[in-house]
């Protein structure tokens, strides 16, 4: 039995999404090819126009489907290992091809201003819960506002990313990670 339009529509706008986002990460850029899209999501040029008309509005959609993806929270048991967890995950993200391309449009993007504090006080708010467990297990006092110490850890690991072009080594993580437990203690 068919799909009903609307779940093989939503199907076909998932693998578009998809694969811009594979283009993404292939290329390093957001110039990407509709015929490359088109090739990898498996369907015509002309479905894609269909959907969306503009290449900035396929890139758009594209990039607002990804910041909707749900991080995964480290819960190794302790508080400087989660910590830990969550430091490598953001050195591996702003180190990838999709993390530079999404950081840059983000960066130059009027669509994507109204969005960007909504979207980083989701991932604070949930990356605090490591901080979170750490209060239950006892490991420290519960701070004023753990969303904020998160973003103080991983700033200093965008800005090496985006605006001093420096390696981001295992050392200058620990020392972010060695940072905000002295503030928890």
């Amino acid at each position: 039995m068919n799909e009903p339009s609307h779940r093989r529509g939503k199907v076909v706008d998932d693998n578009i999404l998809r694969a811009v986002i594979s283009v993404i990460e292939e290329s390093g850029t957001l110039l990407i090819k509709v015929d490359r899209v088109a090739e990898l999501a498996g369907v015509n040029k002309t479905t894609i126009y269909r959907r969306f008309p503009k290449r900035d509005d396929l890139v758009l959609a594209a990039i607002l489907a990804q910041a909707e993806t749900v991080v995964p929270i480290p819960d190794v048991g302790s508080l400087r290992g989660d910590l830990w967890e969550i430091v490598v995950m953001v050195r591996a993200t702003v180190a990838s091809n999709l993390g530079r391309a999404l950081l840059s449009a983000s960066a130059a993007s009027p669509e994507l201003d109204e969005l960007r504090p909504a979207y980083w006080q989701t991932r604070f708010d949930a990356a605090a819960k490591v901080i979170d467990r750490a209060v239950e297990r006892g490991e420290c006092a519960a701070p004023q506002d753990p969303g904020l110490l998160i973003e103080l850890m991983v700033a200093p690991i965008h800005f090496r990313a985006t605006q001093v072009g420096v390696d981001i080594s295992d050392e200058f993580l620990a020392v972010q990670v060695d940072r905000l437990v002295a503030a928890l203690r």
